[in-house]
């Protein structure tokens, strides 16, 4: 197993974020809305709450059942900030990223947990391509690693919201190993350092490196859309305070063997 520094989460920290509850409606269905760019389940309870708080018409937002989906709210955005508190890399002492083999279990956010996870390619389609959007972008995929494996890559990380249980991610994430790799069979596809044409081709959002700060930049998500909380809205001292980023983990693929042959 391999780790970074022990877990060690930061100490005093605020115990509620009071702010939320100053909030008019309008903006607390805002702010919650902005961190659903973290929730990649679409079966979550911040989802679920969201969604029954936003049903409420303005006219009723005083009343009994607008006060309800508030405190349900409240409760849960709450929840999930404290939770995340401890997965801020940027506010966290140290977090274990271990290295396993075999898929991992979901977080209750749809993610991986931090770390890399080795898994064979029969089992990243086996677990990935759960629906015909997600098994269009696998054969795409596929292409690209076949290349790849012909010029000699042994190695491709896949990370981003394709590792998730999100339904329709836009593109796959993924850094190839150059090591051993003879450049020159890959062609103009593969030397395009934007990956513009990439990622036209063959739906990747990719890049060849053996520098470990990529890696690890793909290993951090951002917690909050753009409609984050602002200063004047949090005491200073809890706006300094919430969780900006979280740990995330990767999926490692091994290409030394044959790939699959996909049945869709």
């Amino acid at each position: 197993m391999v780790e970074t520094l022990k877990f060690s989460p930061q100490d005093g920290l605020p115990p509620s974020d009071t702010w939320l509850d100053r909030l008019s409606y309008r903006r607390l269905l805002s702010v919650s809305g902005s961190l659903l760019i973290a929730v990649k389940s679409p079966d979550t309870d911040l989802r679920k709450v969201l969604k029954a708080a936003r049903q409420v018409r303005r006219n009723d937002r005083t009343g009994e059942k607008a006060r309800a989906a508030r405190e349900a709210l409240l409760a849960e955005v709450k929840r999930y900030l404290q939770r995340h508190r401890s997965l801020d890399p940027t506010r966290v002492t140290g977090i274990a990223y271990p290295e396993g083999f075999g898929f991992p279990t979901w977080t209750e956010d749809g993610t991986l947990p931090a770390g890399f996870w080795n898994i064979t390619l029969q089992e990243f389609v086996d677990t990935l391509s759960f629906n015909r959007h997600r098994q269009a972008q696998v054969r795409l995929l596929f292409q690209a690693l076949t290349l790849l494996k012909t010029a000699g890559c042994t190695k491709v990380t896949i990370a981003g919201s394709f590792v998730s249980s999100k339904p329709k991610p836009k593109d796959i994430d993924m850094i190839w190993d150059v090591q051993g790799l003879d450049t020159s069979k890959l062609g103009q596809l593969f030397g395009d350092e934007k990956g513009t044409e990439r990622q036209m081709r063959f739906g990747i959002d990719s890049v060849g490196s053996d520098e470990d700060w990529k890696l690890k930049l793909s290993m951090v998500q951002s917690l909050w859309g753009g409609d984050s909380p602002k200063p004047h809205e949090c005491p200073k001292e809890e706006f300094e305070q919430l969780p900006r980023f979280r740990a995330v983990g990767v999926l490692v693929l091994d290409l030394t063997g044959n790939l699959p042959v996909l049945e869709f």
